[in-house]
């Protein structure tokens, strides 16, 4: 079982692109299976810091070529529900994925400060985790390649100001072991960074 876009549209390599990166978001392409039994937890901190929430992740995994190689990325969904999970104005979300065994796969940390955010708004928050070498740039044309992780964050106030996680919490994990370790292997070396994104003009957008 394959997907709606065609294979031929990732022979230039370009898995981790906005289009592949927005369709695997949003649910446009079909998934090859779904696991059950991951799990996430949820906190924050800053000028409070709120309970910590422990919800089931539905995990869909998919099947891309990108340059001949077959490549098995997931999408994980966590449902926050109608009230979703109130945050500081400013601080750090953490949200842990857990495999269906119990163990970590990977701890998202992710900065943030929407301080200035109007009554009755939203925006999103969206980091990028790339294993990169040392001395390339987010903007390089092979920076595709480099996409490991991805969470997306969506965030709203109430008519009194409260700032709220709503909605959902959207994974994406690369397993690349094989460029991974292809890469310890060659002349260069490779770290994993952190780059963010959202929108900015405007940064908000009204509810209603």
């Amino acid at each position: 079982m394959m997907f709606t876009l065609k294979r031929s549209s990732y022979k230039n390599g370009l898995l981790g692109n906005f289009e592949v990166r927005e369709s695997l978001l949003n649910g446009r392409l079909r998934p090859e299976s779904k696991v059950e039994g991951f799990t996430a937890d949820i906190g924050a901190s800053g000028a409070f810091c709120p309970n910590h929430l422990r919800l089931p992740v539905s995990v869909c995994f998919y099947c891309i070529e990108d340059c001949g190689r077959v490549i098995a990325p997931y999408v994980g969904h966590i449902n926050l529900g109608k009230k979703g999970y109130r945050v500081p104005l400013r601080g750090n979300v953490q949200v842990t994925l857990f495999n269906p065994h119990g163990s970590v796969v990977k701890i998202f940390i992710v900065r943030y400060d929407v301080s200035d955010m109007p009554s009755n708004s939203q925006t999103f928050i969206r980091q990028r985790t790339l294993y990169m070498p040392t001395d390339g740039s987010e903007n390089d044309a092979n920076s595709q390649k480099w996409l490991r992780y991805l969470i997306h964050l969506r965030f709203a106030s109430s008519k009194s100001g409260r700032i709220y996680l709503h909605s959902d919490i959207r994974l994406i994990v690369f397993r690349k072991t094989d460029y991974d370790t292809a890469a310890n292997l060659g002349p260069q070396t490779f770290q994993f960074r952190e780059f963010y994104q959202g929108p900015t003009n405007p940064r908000y957008f009204s509810r209603s």
